[in-house]
């Protein structure tokens, strides 16, 4: 790996959280592994001393509105609007179930909760378990940031995919978008045990975008606000 300072994505996986590191230098080969905990992603990242870390699960949740950062992202998205879902609101984070989260979401905001957003919230406890909202400015270093594989896909091709990231064309669409970034994504990486195929491009994803953080010039979808416990609601790209 070159001696660039590192930086990596990291995608949250059956098996636990995939982890992709490379160096800032365009075109630096990435580095898969797989933890079984987002402590052990964030010990690994201080360890290695990276410089600026892409998450791909939400981090900063909302009160009553939706985060600004998402309406922007199924903007920028499109027709792929549908791979993001809703953050679900703070009100919802403790509940004990699905049943429990959609009543206080229907309380607290007027709206229901999907399954698929209430089943984010165990991995969303994990991060924030593991972050200060301190390790989310600028000046922490490590810097974590939330990030979305899809809309980072979308601004590193220009547009959002056409096909869905479970198919073979569609991972083999990401790959294409990848190669030039990673000199050796040319072909699809090693399988790791608890991953699948899409997990790997969608932390790849992630670590072009937090190269981007660190050259200081990643897009941020939503205004640079916190949620009501400190935490950042903003996507970067």
């Amino acid at each position: 790996m070159s001696d660039a300072p590192l930086v990596a994505g990291v995608d949250a996986a059956k098996g636990g959280w995939v982890m992709a590191v490379t160096a800032t230098e365009p075109g630096s080969a990435v580095e898969f592994s797989v933890w079984p905990s987002f402590d052990d992603v964030w010990a690994e990242a201080r360890r290695q001393a990276l410089s600026t870390v892409g998450v791909d699960m939400p981090i900063g949740l909302p009160g009553q509105e939706r985060r600004r950062s998402d309406v922007e992202a199924r903007e920028l998205l499109g027709p792929r609007r549908s791979s993001l879902f809703w953050t679900p609101p703070l009100c919802v984070f403790d509940a004990a179930d699905h049943a429990e989260a959609n009543r206080l979401s229907k309380e607290n905001t007027g709206r229901g909760l999907s399954i698929q957003a209430f089943h984010l919230l165990t991995k969303v406890g994990e991060v924030r378990a593991a972050l200060n909202p301190e390790d989310l400015s600028h000046q922490a270093r490590p810097q974590a940031a939330e990030v979305h594989p899809e809309t980072s896909f979308a601004v590193l091709a220009g547009e959002p995919m056409s096909v869905s990231k479970r198919q073979p064309a569609g991972q083999a669409e990401r790959m294409v978008a990848l190669a030039p970034e990673f000199d050796n994504l040319g072909k699809a990486p090693p399988s790791l045990s608890g991953t699948t195929l899409d997990d790997l491009l969608d932390a790849a994803a992630a670590a072009w975008t937090a190269r981007r953080m660190a050259a200081g010039t990643a897009m941020t979808l939503g205004p640079e606000e916190t949620d009501a416990t400190g935490y950042p609601m903003t996507i970067w790209a």
